[in-house]
C-alpha cells in the first residue's frame, strides 16, 4: 500500500513546464507581441524630431579664490590653488554648477523666453529655463577632466544658441561660485592687521633677546653648557697640578729647614759658671761629607727627571688605567729614580738643601699662579651658571614670542598671496580663465534618434516580454491546477496509475459529463444524436478501460488478493470529471474476460432524483442484485447494473452501517468483480467511509481542474481510511509539438 507523503512536494517549475505554458497561451503571446510591435512602429513614425548641439569642456583645476575660507591645495596639483577634491570630485562640482537652475534662468533671461520658447503662446522665463533644463544633458568620465556637454530641442536653431550661452554664462558662474563677495577689502584689512601684530611681536622679542643677552636662545643654551664643560674641566685639572704644585712646595720646604745647622748655645751665666757643677762631656759632631760638585749635578739631574717622570705618569693616567704597559713603564723609573735620590740624600745630606735651593723660588712663583688660575676659572664657571640660569629663565618667554612671530609670518605670506590673488580676480576677465577652457564649442544641430530608437526598441519588446511573464506567472505560480502526471508524481510520492488524453470533439478523447440516462444503451444529446454507452465496444473508453483492467489484474496477482467478489471504487474530486464512464467502461472491459459476472453499482444518490431507468425498467438495486443470481438489469454479457439504495432513498441511508450490513450478502453473491461508482468527493459524500471496504479505490484526477492542494488532501483522506488509492489522470492536454512533448 503507498504511503501518505510527509515532506515538501517537489517544484513543478522545470523547462517542460515553461516550454508547455508558452505553447498554450501561444495566442495570447502572439497577440501582445503584435500590440507591442504595433505601438513600437507608431512611436518610431510619429515620435518627434530633436536636434542636438554639444560641446566639450576641460577642467584642469580649479581656484579657490573665497577669502574667507579658501584651500590652497588640490590632490595632483601641485602649486596651484584648488578645492582639495580629487578630479572626480571637482568635475562633479563643475556638472552640478553646468546643470544649476540659476545658471538656466540666466540663460533664459539672456536669450528671452520667447527665443527659447518659439512654439509657446505664454512664454516666461521659469518655463524656458525648465525647459533648458530637461534638454541639457552632461557626460563625464572616471578620472578624465573632461565634461561634455549637450543641449537637445525641436528646433535646431534655439538647440545651438542656448548651448553656446549656457557655455559663456558657465564661465560667469564659476568665478562667482569659487569667489566671495567684497573678497578684495576683506583681505586688504586682514593683511594690515597681521602685519601690526607681526612687527609688535618682533619688537618685544628683540627687547627680551637683548636683555637676556642672546641672538638665538638655543644656540646660546647650547654655547654656554659648552663653556661650561669645558670650564669645569679646565678647573679640575687645574686644581690637581694646584694640589701636586703645594705638596712640592711644601716638601722643598721641610727638606731646606733640615738642611739648616743649630744656632749656637750662649755662654753659661757668671752663676751657673760659679756653680760646682760636674763637667758632661759634649758629643762630638758626626763628620759629615761634602758632596763633589759631581755628586750635586747627578743629584739635580735626578731631581729633574723623576719632576719630568711624574708629571708624564699624570698625563698617561688621564688617557690610560694603572694596569697600561706605559703607566707601570713609567711608574718603574719613578721608583728607580726615587731609590737613587734617597741613596744620594743619605749619602750627602746637604744635597737636599743645595738642591731645594735653586728651584725654591720658581716653585713658590709656579704655585701662585696655579692658585691665580684655579680663582680665575671658579669666577668663569659661576659667571657661566649665572648666565644659563638667567637665560634657562627667558627661553620659554623667547620660544612664546618666536611661534607667535612665526604664525604671523605665516598669515601674513597668506594674506600677502591672497590680497594678490584677489587684486588678479577682480580684473579677471571670465573668458580668459587659465584653469577652464572650452575644448569645443558648441556644434552644428544634428538630429537625434537615441532615444526615439531605445523607446521604440523597448516598446517592440515589451509586449513579448510581458506576455511571456504573465503566461508563465499564471501557469507556473498562480494556477495551483494539476496538469501532467509528473506533478501528481512529485507531490505524493506515488506513480499516476493510468493518463487518459484530452481529444476535441472529433476524436472523442475525453470522459464526457454523466448525461441523464447514462445506464441506457444510448443517451440523448442536446443536439438531437445518441451517445454511445460506456459498454458499447465503440465507446472511446474502451483502450483505456481494457489497459485499467490489466493493470488491476497484475496487481491483485502481486498482492495475492484472490477473493472473490473483488471490490472497486472509483471517485473523484468534481462532477464530470469522467468517473461514471470510466467506472462504466472499467466494468465492461472486466465482463470481457469471460472468468466471472461483473456488477456495476451507482452510489450516486440525490435526493429527490428520479429512479434510473435500464431498458425502460428501474434499474435493481444493489440488494436485490445481490439476493438474485441473474439480475434483470443486463447491460452485456456478464455485466449488471445495480443502484445502490432504492427508489427516493436519502443519501444518509447511504453510510457505513448500511454498507457493511451488505458485506455479507457481497461476499456470498456469485459476482467476480463489483465496481462502484462513487460520488466525488466533497465534506458530505460517503465516499470516505465506503473507500475502506473496497479491494482498490481509483482516484481520478482531472487535469487542469483540480488544485493540488485539494487532491493532497483527498489522498491523504483516502489513505487515512486505509484505502489502497491509484491515481488516474483524465484529460490530459499536451501543448508541446510531438518532438518536443516528452510525456508522449
Amino acid at each position: 500500500m503507498p504511503q501518505i507523503p510527509t515532506d515538501a512536494p517537489h517544484s513543478s517549475v522545470n523547462l517542460h513546464s515553461v516550454a508547455s505554458a508558452l505553447f498554450k497561451h501561444k495566442k495570447k503571446i502572439l497577440v501582445m507581441t503584435s500590440a507591442g510591435l504595433l505601438v513600437a512602429a507608431a512611436v518610431y513614425y510619429f515620435f518627434p524630431a530633436a536636434y542636438e548641439s554639444d560641446a566639450k569642456l576641460l577642467v584642469r583645476y580649479v581656484l579657490e579664490r573665497s577669502g574667507v575660507d579658501p584651500v590652497e591645495a588640490m590632490s595632483g596639483q601641485t602649486g596651484k590653488g584648488g578645492t582639495g577634491l580629487n578630479t572626480d570630485g571637482v568635475i562633479a562640482a563643475e556638472v552640478s554648477i553646468l546643470t544649476s537652475w540659476d545658471l538656466a534662468v540666466q540663460v533664459a533671461e539672456a536669450l528671452g523666453p520667447n527665443r527659447v520658447l518659439p512654439d509657446s503662446k505664454s512664454p516666461t522665463v521659469g518655463r524656458a529655463a525648465a525647459t533648458i533644463n530637461s534638454g541639457l544633458g552632461t557626460v563625464t568620465a572616471k578620472g578624465s577632466n573632461i565634461i561634455g556637454v549637450s543641449y537637445q530641442n525641436r528646433r535646431p536653431e534655439v538647440a545651438t544658441a542656448v548651448l553656446n550661452e549656457l557655455v559663456n554664462r558657465y564661465f560667469i558662474k564659476h568665478l562667482e561660485v569659487h569667489r566671495s563677495a567684497g573678497a578684495f577689502d576683506f583681505v586688504s584689512q586682514q593683511t594690515d592687521q597681521v602685519r601690526a601684530r607681526l612687527t609688535q611681536t618682533e619688537d618685544t622679542l628683540k627687547q627680551l633677546k637683548a636683555k637676556a643677552g642672546v641672538f638665538e636662545v638655543r644656540d646660546s643654551i647650547t654655547a654656554l653648557n659648552t663653556e661650561a664643560s669645558k670650564t669645569s674641566e679646565q678647573l679640575s685639572s687645574s686644581e690637581g697640578d694646584l694640589a701636586e704644585q703645594r705638596a712640592k712646595v711644601k716638601l722643598m720646604e721641610g727638606a731646606a729647614s733640615l738642611a739648616t745647622p743649630a744656632p749656637a748655645q750662649p755662654a753659661p751665666t757668671p752663676m751657673l759658671a760659679a756653680t760646682t757643677v760636674p763637667e758632661q762631656p759634649t758629643p762630638s759632631a758626626t763628620p759629615t761629607a761634602s758632596p763633589a760638585p759631581r755628586d750635586t749635578q747627578e743629584y739635580q739631574g735626578v731631581v729633574a727627571r723623576l719632576e719630568q717622570l711624574r708629571k708624564t705618569e699624570l698625563e698617561l693616567l688621564s688617557k690610560y688605567t694603572d694596569s697600561n704597559i706605559q703607566v707601570k713603564s713609567a711608574r718603574s723609573q719613578i721608583n728607580d729614580l726615587e731609590s737613587q735620590k734617597a741613596a744620594l740624600e743619605k749619602k750627602f745630606p746637604g744635597l737636599i738643601a743645595t738642591g731645594g735651593r735653586q728651584d725654591f723660588g720658581t716653585e713658590r712663583a709656579r704655585l701662585a699662579g696655579m692658585e691665580a688660575k684655579a680663582d680665575t676659572l671658579r669666577r668663569q664657571l659661576v659667571n657661566i651658571q649665572e648666565r644659563t640660569k638667567q637665560l634657562s629663565d627667558a627661553a620659554p618667554a623667547i620660544a612664546r614670542l618666536e611661534r607667535t612671530r612665526e604664525l604671523d609670518e605665516t598669515n601674513y605670506k597668506y594674506f600677502q598671496g591672497t590680497l594678490e590673488k584677489a587684486r588678479i580676480d577682480e580684473a579677471l576677465d571670465p573668458s580668459k580663465m587659465p584653469n577652464i577652457s572650452a575644448v569645443q564649442r558648441p556644434s552644428p544641430p544634428l538630429l537625434v534618434t537615441k532615444t526615439r530608437d531605445k523607446i521604440a526598441l523597448v516598446l517592440a519588446g515589451a509586449g513579448l516580454v510581458l506576455s511571456i511573464g504573465f503566461v508563465l506567472l499564471r501557469e507556473l505560480f498562480l494556477n495551483r491546477a494539476i496538469k501532467r502526471p509528473l506533478e501528481i508524481e512529485g507531490q505524493l510520492r506515488t506513480p499516476v496509475f493510468l493518463s487518459i488524453p484530452y481529444g476535441g470533439a472529433n476524436d472523442r478523447l475525453r470522459l464526457p459529463k454523466k448525461a441523464g440516462g447514462r445506464n441506457g444503451k444510448q443517451a440523448g444529446l442536446p443536439n438531437g444524436k445518441t451517445e454511445v454507452a460506456p459498454w458499447d465496444p465503440g465507446h472511446f473508453i474502451r483502450p483505456y478501460s481494457a489497459a485499467i483492467r490489466d493493470r488491476l489484474g497484475l496487481y491483485f496477482e502481486l498482492q495475492g488478493i484472490s477473493h472473490k467478489p473483488k471490490l472497486v471504487g472509483v471517485t473523484g474530486f468534481n462532477a464530470g470529471a469522467g468517473i461514471s464512464t470510466l467506472a462504466a467502461g472499467l466494468a465492461a472491459a472486466l465482463s470481457e474476460t469471460g472468468e466471472g459476472k461483473v456488477l456495476l453499482v451507482d452510489a450516486n444518490v440525490v435526493e429527490g432524483e428520479a429512479h434510473q431507468f435500464f431498458d425502460g425498467r428501474p434499474v435493481t438495486p444493489l440488494t436485490g442484485a445481490l439476493e438474485s443470481s441473474a439480475p434483470a438489469g443486463s447491460a452485456g454479457d456478464n455485466l449488471y447494473l445495480a443502484t445502490i439504495a432504492p427508489p427516493h432513498a436519502h443519501p444518509a441511508r447511504v453510510g457505513l452501517k448500511k454498507f457493511f450490513s451488505l458485506v455479507p450478502n457481497l461476499k456470498a453473491s456469485d459476482f467476480d468483480y463489483v465496481i462502484f461508482d462513487l460520488p466525488p468527493l466533497n465534506q458530505t459524500s460517503p465516499t470516505i467511509g465506503l473507500a475502506g471496504f473496497m479491494d482498490k479505490v481509483l482516484l481520478v484526477v482531472e487535469a487542469e481542474k483540480n488544485n493540488r492542494e485539494r487532491v493532497l488532501r483527498g489522498y491523504r483522506e483516502l489513505m487515512g481510511a486505509r484505502a489502497d488509492v491509484s491515481i488516474v489522470l483524465n484529460k490530459v492536454r499536451s501543448y508541446l509539438p510531438k518532438w518536443l512533448d516528452g510525456d508522449r
